[in-house]
């Protein structure tokens, strides 16, 4: 049987695929550093959490939805992090589609009242 790849089109693939896996790691780290540093001085507070964290539009852009971190640090158990209809969250999608399949169960989100709690506006807190 005859082969179609030699064997320096393996070693050759083999050489760009750690090189790939090496800029995809490279990415990976960068894009968390940024959630937790550009999402802790720039953009929106909506929810009373007690830090800095805040909401950064162009941030969850880059990382699929992670940059509504605001969001995220009031509802820590949340799989959605872009609340809002306009902010868009690429993994919450995902996880919604996954449910639909049936192989994400038990999703949770934050209920009107967790939101109340956490709410700058609301005078009337739930303890």
């Amino acid at each position: 049987m005859k082969t179609f790849y030699t064997k320096e089109f393996q070693e050759t693939n083999n050489v760009d695929d750690l090189k790939n896996q090496g800029v995809m790691t490279t990415w990976s780290y960068h894009v968390t550093f940024l959630v937790n540093s550009a999402c802790h001085v720039w953009g929106t507070q909506k929810w009373d959490t007690g830090d800095l964290s805040k909401n950064n539009w162009w941030v969850a852009l880059l990382t699929f939805g992670e940059g509504w971190h605001n969001n995220h640090h009031a509802f820590e158990y949340s799989a959605r992090h872009g609340l809002e209809l306009w902010q868009i969250d690429l993994c919450w999608y995902i996880i919604r589609f996954l449910e639909a399949l049936g192989l994400a169960t038990n999703v949770k989100l934050p209920t009107e009242a967790h939101k109340l709690k956490k709410s700058f506006s609301s005078h009337n807190k739930f303890k």
